[in-house]
């Protein structure tokens, strides 16, 4: 989650910006140095396809890896734009997680801001409020780490999702 938050740090930045998107990228952390790719493509999707298959097949033979894309979040009562991450910690077993960080563009008249990450189990016997208390504080520990993006976050938080 450390490696989710400096990534989604680096990738709030870029979107505060608007400077015609943001491509898919996939990003780690090896010997205290960050590892980071992007995915240009001719479309979103052949980009995102393009992340999961380095994600799945770790060429690079990481511990652990993230890939971000700027997608959709569905929520009961709409979709909202938001920062996608796939997290893969490929230790034995491999444990995979997926979470969302949606966000109201630059674009919107109301305004940037960044609401409050949504964890996406597959399982959701998987959640317990200890666990999700960690993964939260190891998100925001590496999302305070990229502290440009992370001043950002901060200035643009609204908590109404």
């Amino acid at each position: 989650m450390w490696v989710a938050g400096y990534y989604l740090s680096f990738a709030v930045r870029m979107i505060s910006m608007d400077n015609g998107g943001f491509r898919p990228m996939g990003g780690s952390v090896r010997e205290g140095k960050t590892f980071a790719r992007t995915f240009d493509a001719g479309t979103l999707e052949v980009g995102v396809a393009d992340g999961r298959t380095w994600l799945e097949s770790n060429p690079d033979n990481l511990d652990r890896a993230v890939l971000l894309f700027d997608g959709y979040c569905n929520l009961p009562d709409r979709n909202v734009d938001a920062l996608i991450v796939e997290i893969d910690d490929y230790a034995h077993p491999r444990q995979t997680l997926r979470l969302a960080l949606p966000y109201r563009s630059v674009t919107c008249a109301a305004g940037f801001a960044i609401h409050r990450p949504i964890l996406i189990f597959e399982d959701s016997d998987d959640i317990n409020e200890s666990l999700s208390q960690v993964l939260g504080q190891a998100l925001i520990d590496g999302a305070e780490a990229y502290s440009e993006g992370f001043e950002i976050w901060k200035q643009h938080q609204d908590e109404s999702l």
